[in-house]
């Protein structure tokens, strides 16, 4: 199946993350699109400004749901958020948040990959299983996770991220192939490096990855996936080569490679 976004004016679109980054640019293309917004981020302000800098620009109705995802009841007050609004049909979700840490795995940080794992593993599968019964009402419709390259393989001085990323990609694909019959098209999308806050609340220091790439890009990448109708959309330039390198190769060359550009300067 295939969806398309012009078919979806007047209709409503969730976007988690959408505070900053590439959640941000995604809400802005959705109301220049004509879809209306239930934003969702944890900073109130940032996401109120949003709502107000829309609802102006493209004549969009939007909501800002300040929330932690991580939250028990959160994925119920989103699903409330939405059948508050009169009429509303819920046709696309993009689960975008996300947090990780660089560094080497560290006991004192024993917190900070718990809510790793709490927001994108946990929240992720209960937000997206919370909303699609919503979703498949209003069929066609569609669900995009944000996963990334460091899906296809092992992290070292990334170790609860990339774990947490490869079950987000594994998930997303494989609801994929559940629910396009039923109407409803999941992507998995895959930035390139990408040029957002995750690098400085993560603790990124100089790394061999050092280009990055713009949102703009992402989301332009996902928006022509979507009207394909692609399991997977990515920005990124050569992601078939690390595929190979992470299937092919032997294991211990693999942690070997990848550790060399993730190891933090002087370790």
């Amino acid at each position: 199946m295939t969806f398309h976004l012009d078919d979806c004016k007047g209709d409503w679109a969730i976007v988690t993350g959408a505070s900053s980054g590439i959640g941000r640019v995604y809400a802005s293309e959705l109301g220049r699109r004509g879809l209306n917004l239930v934003l969702v981020a944890r900073r109130k302000p940032e996401l109120q400004s949003l709502a107000s800098e829309l609802a102006m620009q493209s004549g969009i109705r939007a909501l800002a749901l300040a929330l932690d995802l991580t939250s028990p009841d959160a994925d119920a007050r989103v699903l409330d958020a939405v059948a508050s609004i009169p009429s509303a049909r819920l046709r696309l979700l993009v689960s975008n948040a996300g947090s990780g840490q660089w560094g080497a795995h560290d006991p004192a940080r024993h917190k900070d990959y718990a809510a790793t794992i709490a927001l994108n593993v946990a929240a992720t599968v209960a937000l997206s299983t919370r909303l699609l019964p919503a979703l498949r009402a209003a069929a066609p419709a569609a669900l995009v996770h944000v996963s990334s390259q460091a899906a296809y393989q092992p992290v070292p001085y990334m170790a609860a991220y990339a774990a947490s990323k490869a079950f987000v990609h594994n998930f997303s694909l494989a609801l994929h192939e559940e629910l396009r019959e039923q109407g409803v098209l999941v992507q998995t999308l895959v930035p390139g490096p990408t040029a957002t806050e995750f690098d400085s609340k993560a603790g990124a220091y100089a790394s061999a990855v050092v280009t990055r790439g713009s949102c703009e890009s992402v989301v332009l990448a996902s928006l022509e996936a979507l009207e394909r109708g692609d399991p997977l959309a990515t920005n990124a330039v050569g992601l078939w080569k690390q595929r190979l390198f992470a299937g092919l190769a032997p294991p211990r060359m693999v942690l070997r490679e990848v550790a060399k550009m993730f190891k933090p300067p002087g370790n």
